[in-house]
């Protein structure tokens, strides 16, 4: 099934809240090597970075590397110096990392874990959430300039459990009818290279899962978890609002 037939529309109003949700999160099936590819980490945990320049250039080995929220030029992996960058407009229009995303927990896995079959994260949060999966969007074509395709091999999951396409236009086509993107700098030089699409989920305070990538060769998955606000906060939700429609112009 194309993602195409999974869109729906998703509020700006739902912005980034200054408080986290995430409390745990188990990795399964990761490559989890000592040196290299560890285990997925989180916003506000820390480990001790293996290998020089990842997870960003100028990283020293043995030095503490703690999680962000996300963000421009936030580091996309455990085990690369990829990372999430707002799109200067060199090759068009200037397309910015959609506003909602901003200043949320989110989730570094290892890109090597990207053709990893049994792979699955168990995430806990402590209050309502939206998750938001960010995908590669040569999943399944190869072509960076579509959303990716779910099928039966690929990320199937994401359909059978309900994941829905964001329909905002906050992408290089300001285009409604195709989820927002996420533009990916590969290398940490400054070059738009690949674009992820956005899709969401919400849950309920708890436990959620993710599941296995099936994109052998292009780039792992991510995710960006962000709280529900509670029923009555009309004027945060405004707030959202107005910050995302001025940050998209």
């Amino acid at each position: 099934m194309n993602s195409n037939l999974i869109i729906a529309s998703l509020s700006l109003g739902l912005a980034a809240t200054a408080s986290g949700a995430l409390t745990s999160l188990v990795e399964s099936g990761g490559d989890n090597e000592a040196t290299d590819t560890i285990a997925a980490r989180y916003t506000g945990q820390t480990w001790n970075v293996s290998i020089a320049n990842e997870p960003f250039p100028g990283a020293v080995v043995g030095n503490p590397y703690t999680v962000t929220t996300f963000g421009n030029l936030a580091p996309a992996f455990v085990d690369r110096a990829h990372r999430y960058m707002d799109d200067p407009g060199t090759g068009g229009n200037a397309q910015p990392i959609p506003a909602y995303l901003i200043g949320n927990e989110y989730i570094m896995s290892g890109n090597d874990n990207r053709d990893n079959a049994s792979y699955s994260l168990l995430g806990t949060v402590d209050t309502a959430s939206r998750v938001f999966m960010l995908v590669d969007n040569r999943l399944s074509d190869t072509n960076n300039a579509t959303p990716p395709t779910f099928d039966a091999t690929h990320m199937h999951w994401m359909v059978t459990d309900g994941w829905l396409a964001t329909a905002n236009g906050l992408n290089r086509f300001s285009n409604p009818a195709v989820p927002d993107e996420v533009p990916i700098d590969e290398g940490a030089d400054g070059t738009i290279n690949q674009w992820y699409s956005v899709y969401y989920k919400d849950f309920a305070a708890g436990s959620f899962s993710l599941f296995q990538p099936d994109n052998t060769g292009q780039n792992m998955y991510g995710a960006v978890v962000m709280p529900i606000p509670e029923p009555g906060s009309a004027g945060l939700l405004a707030l959202g609002l107005a910050v995302g429609l001025r940050r998209r112009r």
